[in-house]
């Protein structure tokens, strides 16, 4: 579920969120599930995609908690579950409008070293479908008010916007004389060479880091993290919620019964997984446990 609701890009700007905090946002939207929740967040990857240090994902983390974006856990030993707060697509109602994050180059340079009030204003504007014509004085009186800055501010992020080629405006003086602005959804970042991920294939290579990033000492190979994972693509795991926990208990309850067992070399295979996948949804069924870390 690659989208970001237009009211949450309204809150995104209401909070003025940093241009790292930013970065992160588009960055971990892309692994998201239809409820608006990542499973797994993991520090290395976040530090190394919007480059910043361990503490500073931290810090982003709990800032964005305060304003009120997402909220998180550590739910298990080496990531964290974050929840975007109501980016929830889960009723398939895609009215409200939104921004597809992955149609979108975000990781170009040009897109990448604006300020942070650029590129709020580039996603704002993309809900324009068929454009927006108005006064250029009404421009600044309605954005400079949304944005909360002053008119010399959003003269430099139109700028901006303008010299990067990211946003099309165009200016004339009517028969009143005053100057009017015509703004079309930009196309820019759609370049031909930027290929789309596979949304489905994105999410399972998501439980898949969550996999080997907390068990990977236990699978001889990924291709057997990634055949585990792919149990969140099938018919029963659509009729039961946080499914991925339940992949997570069957995965723990295969390496404690090989550990009962005394074997001297444990490894996983996707056949034990699925057998101790069957009976954490037997569990799950009778009210045993609800979740993986419980």
């Amino acid at each position: 579920m690659y989208k970001l609701k237009n009211s949450y890009i309204d809150r995104m700007i209401a909070a003025q969120v940093s241009k790292k905090e930013l970065a992160f946002l588009l960055y971990i939207a892309r692994y998201q599930d239809a409820s608006g929740t990542v499973n797994s967040v993991y520090y290395k990857n976040v530090c190394n995609n919007i480059e910043c240090s361990i503490q500073k994902f931290y810090d982003i983390l709990s800032s964005l908690a305060e304003k009120g974006l997402l909220k998180y856990e550590k739910v298990y030993a080496s990531d964290i579950v974050v929840h975007l707060i109501d980016n929830d697509f889960s009723d398939n109602n895609f009215k409200c409008g939104y921004i597809n994050v992955a149609k979108k180059d975000f990781q170009s340079d040009k897109f990448k070293n604006m300020l942070a009030g650029s590129q709020l204003l580039y996603l704002y504007t993309q809900r324009f479908i068929e454009g927006k014509h108005m006064l250029v004085s009404g421009f600044y009186e309605e954005f400079c008010k949304i944005f909360r800055v002053a008119h010399k501010t959003m003269q430099i992020y139109l700028q901006e916007l303008k010299d990067n080629k990211l946003l099309f405006i165009s200016k004339k003086r009517n028969k009143a004389y005053h100057f009017e602005m015509t703004m079309k959804r930009s196309s820019c970042l759609d370049v031909d060479d930027f290929l789309v991920p596979n949304e489905k294939d994105t999410y399972l290579d998501n439980i898949k880091s969550l996999l080997m990033t907390n068990f990977g000492g236990y699978f001889t190979s990924e291709d057997t993290a990634a055949e585990i994972a792919g149990f969140a693509d099938t018919k029963r795991a659509a009729h039961y919620d946080n499914f991925i926990s339940l992949i997570v208990q069957a995965v723990k309850s295969g390496i404690n019964l090989q550990k009962r067992e005394k074997k001297k070399s444990i490894a996983l295979s996707a056949s034990l997984v699925n057998k101790c996948l069957s009976e954490a949804i037997e569990m799950r069924l009778t009210g045993q446990f609800k979740y993986a870390n419980t």
